[in-house]
């Protein structure tokens, strides 16, 4: 049986996992869609007022917790003597994910975002800004989703009884 601090982990990784993969989900299928038919002035209008205050802090500390806890679940998997062996796939899995969709997000997604914050009106400059944010965040969905279903596999590990090897 894994110790109760990987337990822990596994549970914050599952549970902030799980919020972003939410927030995920209603973006990639109910948001974008939608900025998709109304046009890419009031999206990025949307955007940069969404991006300010309380949107400025929830998304980096769901995403930095998110990431924090997947990859602390994987190395409090590695070193509880309990709980590694061959049972350690999905929680070595999820960190590898978790660690691409952050580089993606760090490298792909928020320069975009800041080039938003500084672009004008001009609708060419802003569609061209949507469909960079649009397709990285499609890839960053699927990798979002992904890393959930693992740190699911994690707890579902983690939680049962040790069996033998």
């Amino acid at each position: 049986m894994a110790s109760s601090s990987t337990k822990g982990l596994a549970l914050g990784a599952a549970l902030f996992g799980g919020l972003q993969a939410g927030v995920t989900a209603n973006r990639a299928f109910v948001l974008l869609p939608a900025w998709d038919r109304l046009g890419v002035i009031p999206w990025a209008n949307f955007t940069r007022a969404e991006n300010v205050g309380i949107g400025a802090l929830f998304y980096p500390v769901l995403g930095l917790a998110a990431l924090l806890f997947t990859v602390s679940a994987a190395i409090a998997f590695r070193l509880d003597r309990s709980a590694r062996g061959s049972r350690g796939f999905p929680a070595y899995s999820a960190a590898l994910l978790a660690i691409v969709w952050a580089t993606v997000t760090r490298v792909l997604v928020l320069p975009a975002m800041f080039a938003l914050r500084d672009a004008g009106a001009s609708a060419a400059q802003l569609q061209q800004i949507f469909m960079t944010v649009s397709r990285w965040s499609s890839v960053n969905d699927i990798l979002h989703v992904l890393t959930f279903a693992l740190n699911l596999w994690v707890l579902a590990v983690v939680f049962s009884s040790p069996k033998a090897n």
